[in-house]
């Protein structure tokens, strides 16, 4: 699944012309993974489901640009977010299925025909997750920091040359 990119040509505009970007992009390549995956750890998944997502990203080095790709296909729902539904699925469980109640407490229950009728098991939703949206502007602000300081250190080269 593709997720993202971040083109720079358009950041780095006529001013910044001569600075190489690939030279930056490979060193952004690094931190907006670092930055991904810290935003996964962040969130309150389980730690099996936290290495899952962060071990399934990866970022591209492309000529002018970076592509971020989610391998894991519970990215979509992360990213897009789900709307409220019933969990019909459920009735086909082997095992009686854990649910942690308000009071932190650990039940098991089985979800039967009779109690999705009754329009029980739905599933409260979930926002859309903006972290590779943040990631994405974190990206352009060091691609901009960083290609402001390459072009003060090539005019610097070139004054010292003249």
């Amino acid at each position: 699944m593709k997720v993202t990119s971040v083109y720079v040509k358009p950041l780095a505009g006529e001013v910044l012309r001569n600075v190489s970007p690939e030279k930056v992009l490979r060193m952004l390549e690094r931190d907006v993974l670092k930055r991904m995956k810290a935003s996964i750890l962040q969130t309150t998944f389980s730690q099996r489901a936290k290495k899952s997502l962060a071990e399934s990203l990866r970022v591209t080095l492309r000529p002018r640009s970076l592509l971020v790709e989610a391998l894991h296909p519970a990215f979509m729902p992360l990213v897009k977010g789900q709307k409220k539904r019933q969990m019909t699925w459920l009735v086909r469980a082997k095992r009686p299925i854990p649910i942690v109640t308000e009071t932190g407490e650990l039940i098991f229950r089985w979800a039967t025909p009779r109690s999705m009728a009754n329009g029980k098991w739905i599933h409260p939703g979930r926002k859309p997750q903006d972290f590779i949206e943040k990631a994405k502007e974190e990206a352009r602000t060091y691609v901009r920091s960083r290609m402001a300081k390459e072009l003060k250190r090539q005019i610097k080269a070139a004054w010292v040359k003249s």
